[in-house]
């Protein structure tokens, strides 16, 4: 639902009532299929809008503050830098969005699935774009037109239930009943079919039509939410769930859109995490179980046992018999029923030397047999552990469980590189964004490492002011980025002593203003920090 008309209707109503009087700072791309449009409130302040094309997870979302562009970031779309918003408006029968600005031009987001795109217009023509500019650019601007708005012809059929059996009619009657109520209801899309299909209490023309009045109204005044099922991705929704889901509310569509962002943000990143792991862990059991049958060969303790047996054999036979060539056929005097014994011989050595050589290869193999025993227990218990440890990987139920799952079993993260316990730093670690890292303190040692030990000067530092608790550091962070700040300062606050408060002051600052206390053992003093009140929140 994070592309639906609807979404893109309210979050179209949210952005001009914020942006229109504003303008435009820069448009800039520091990720794969990730443009961001910053732009300043008619209050002066800063708001980043974050378009993600290419993605069935992401869509669109804000964030407080400034975040500049990165040295050798190309400048996009720079003709309508520091132009002014005239407005912010949806197309009224299709998933683009528009930003209009004082000199004619617009910036169209075009929110299709993957089609997803950016657009620069001027003079009805497609002066520049995110991507595809060889195929679009200097190409006419079809803007979507039609005779009646989407909510405009949704409300005729809410309010005409003879109107609504007419065109469920004529969209077919072989046809499935969710083929037709797509054809029939603009702007619906399949999850909208199915929640008015849950919400109907049959299939009836008029039980449909009462469905779709409660859903209309829903739609003109959403329940922004998020779901989130353990276990299971997170999911952004209009309307609180039908069944008894977990979910967060918000009085907003964009709040919802920036929080489920980085919900899936999270989640994705610890099922790259996971499946590097379970590629490992099914790695190192192909390996040990390979060693086992490579090990499955002649067994050495048989090998010592017919080698003492041919060095005592050769021992009697000394003065009684002599060698034929590179062997000797001697009486098995251990066994007096059984065949002659043919015994290989060292062609160098006399008897007695080969009698001693067989009874040197006895104790070598006699070694060896105890070497293996113990390698083979080992490989044992190896195998056992990795295999609980994908076991328990394919039975982790909820984040928490799997991140401490990540957290003791090492291996490797999503690039490849080692994530031991002699590596990977000790604190607990939450991303926040892409390249946006907040590491927490476990105890008061652990708080001395973190700030004094791993924490970089320009690092962001937070503390709940007033309170025991963890020392946390943003990596990745500018100061002017407002909302992973206040992110990271909810987190903080929840890990400290002040969690069941209804709102925390919390300290933050750049670590290079960060202090020992000499006169005070385990305290700061902090300079030039900034307090930010928020609502604890656990990750």
């Amino acid at each position: 639902m994070i592309k639906s008309y609807f979404t893109l209707y309210h979050a179209a109503q949210e952005l001009h009532e914020r942006l229109a009087g504003g303008y435009l700072f820069e448009i800039h791309s520091q990720q794969k299929n990730e443009i961001t449009l910053a732009f300043v409130t008619p209050e002066g302040s800063h708001l980043q809008l974050i378009v993600t094309v290419r993605s069935p997870h992401f869509s669109l979302h804000t964030s407080e503050g400034l975040n500049r562009k990165r040295r050798n970031t190309a400048a996009i779309m720079s003709e309508v830098y520091e132009r002014q918003v005239a407005g912010v408006a949806v197309a009224p029968a299709d998933r683009q969005l528009s930003f209009h600005f004082d000199d004619g031009h617009a910036i169209v987001l075009r929110m299709f699935s993957a089609e997803t795109n950016v657009l620069l217009v001027r003079d009805g023509l497609i002066a520049e774009t995110f991507k595809e500019g060889r195929k679009l650019e200097n190409t006419p601007f079809e803007e979507t037109r039609a005779d009646v708005p989407y909510f405009s012809a949704l409300e005729t059929l809410a309010n005409d239930p003879e109107l609504f059996g007419r065109k469920l009619e004529e969209a077919g009657a072989d046809e499935p009943l969710d083929r037709r109520l797509l054809s029939t209801l603009p702007g619906f899309d399949r999850k909208l079919v199915r929640r008015l299909l849950d919400m109907a209490e049959g299939e009836m023309p008029e039980q449909l039509h009462r469905a779709l009045v409660t859903l209309f109204y829903d739609l003109a005044s959403p329940a922004p939410c998020v779901i989130e099922r353990p276990g299971e991705p997170p999911r952004f929704s209009l309307f609180e769930p039908l069944d008894d889901a977990p979910f967060t509310p918000f009085d907003s569509v964009l709040d919802a859109l920036n929080h489920y962002s980085r919900k899936m943000y999270r989640h994705l990143h610890q099922q790259e995490q996971v499946t590097a792991l379970r590629r490992e862990l099914t790695g190192k059991i192909g390996k040990l179980e390979k060693e086992l049958e490579l090990a499955s060969g002649p067994d050495p303790e048989e090998m010592a046992q017919r080698y003492e047996t041919f060095g005592h054999l050769l021992t009697g036979a000394i003065g009684a018999a002599g060698p034929s060539g590179d062997s000797i056929t001697v009486q098995n005097f251990f066994d007096s029923g059984s065949p002659d014994v043919t015994i290989p011989l060292r062609p160098r050595l006399n008897l007695q030397e080969n009698a001693a050589w067989y009874f040197t290869q006895a104790t070598k193999n006699r070694k060896r047999a105890e070497a293996q025993k113990l390698r083979h227990a080992e490989l044992g218990r190896e195998l056992d552990e990795l295999r609980q440890k994908l076991l328990a990987l394919e039975a982790a139920d909820s984040p928490e469980n799997l991140r401490t799952l990540l957290e003791t079993s090492g291996g490797k993260n999503a690039r490849g590189t080692a994530t031991s316990k002699e590596k990977h730093p000790p604190f607990r670690t939450i991303p926040l964004g892409p390249g946006i890292t907040l590491y927490i303190g476990k105890n008061a040692a652990n708080n001395e490492k973190l700030t004094f030990g791993f924490a970089r000067p320009d690092d962001i530092w937070l503390h709940a002011r007033g309170a025991s608790g963890s020392h946390c550091v943003l990596k990745g962070a500018g100061m002017h980025r407002l909302s992973e700040i206040q992110r990271a300062a909810e987190i903080a606050a929840w890990h400290s002593s002040a969690k069941h408060s209804e709102l925390v002051p919390v300290m933050y600052t750049e670590k290079k203003y960060v202090k020992k206390d000499r006169k005070s053992p385990g305290s700061v003093i902090l300079e030039r920090e900034k307090v930010v009140m928020v609502k604890p929140i656990k990750e």
